[in-house]
């Protein structure tokens, strides 16, 4: 794969999540092992949804640290979800149940072990995530126990980036590009029959957290506008357009 596809893969990569202030969403948790990177976020085009993988001890031109400074970098756990809120895009489509890249700092991190060490997993449960104000995590900082989802029942409804994943699964199976997009997007392989599992996977993270080329990374932050508030956490990306509505639990399948 040649860097301009891999930019623009990169660029129609996961969406991540994001709850605006005072809001809550309901998620369900398809894994609960952290992928966890050190990553920058600066500003740039007047948002700070631009996260760049730090590049030290991965190569010797560790640009994103030259021109941001090396304490702008932080330790982020990347866990995949799927938020069940609903919320209409520009072009007045609905979405649902969308696939989502869910980054959690250390504060958030230390919480989410406590849910897991008392729960035993975190797999399959639906939890309520509030953000308490602007400053809280972009995630939420308030995280209650719904219920336990079955994960079959849910992958039919189950989206990414619009399209549900039964339709892009058929797709890919007839298509070998399209299987290789979802092969590097998703941890998850065809079987001998090249029939992809019908399953919820988690991302790929090493190909979706995967750091930029230097030369690349140099030329977007190139746009870098100067920071002075400090609230580098609003992990967004891949739509949400507007604050979401509570999932209708009358329908739900799962």
């Amino acid at each position: 794969m040649d860097n301009e596809q891999q930019r623009l893969d990169a660029m129609q990569g996961p969406g991540r999540l994001w709850i605006p202030q005072t809001k809550e969403k309901e998620i369900v948790y398809i894994d609960d092992d952290p992928c966890c990177i050190y990553e920058h976020n600066p500003k740039i085009g007047g948002n700070y949804r631009n996260e760049a993988t730090c590049l030290q001890g991965v190569s010797e031109d560790v640009v994103c640290c030259q021109v941001l400074g090396p304490n702008s970098r932080y330790y982020v756990g990347y866990l995949t979800v799927v938020d069940c809120s609903q919320w209409t895009d520009g072009k007045g489509n609905e979405h649902q149940y969308e696939m989502r890249l869910m980054g959690a700092k250390m504060r958030s991190l230390k919480l989410l072990r406590r849910r897991k060490d008392d729960d035993g997993t975190l797999i399959g449960k639906m939890f309520t995530h509030h953000r308490t104000d602007e400053k809280s995590a972009s995630i939420g900082d308030d995280i209650a126990f719904k219920r336990d989802v079955n994960l079959d029942k849910m992958f039919p409804v189950v989206c990414y980036r619009g399209k549900k994943l039964a339709d892009l699964w058929r797709e890919a199976e007839e298509d070998p590009a399209k299987m290789l997009k979802i092969t590097n997007t998703f941890n998850i392989k065809p079987g001998e029959d090249g029939k992809l599992p019908r399953v919820i996977p988690a991302f790929n993270y090493f190909e979706v957290l995967k750091p930029r080329a230097p030369q690349e990374l140099r030329l977007t932050l190139g746009g870098v506008e100067p920071d002075e508030d400090d609230r580098k956490s609003s992990y967004g990306g891949g739509g949400g357009g507007g604050a979401a509505q509570a999932v209708k639990q009358d329908d739900v399948p799962f």
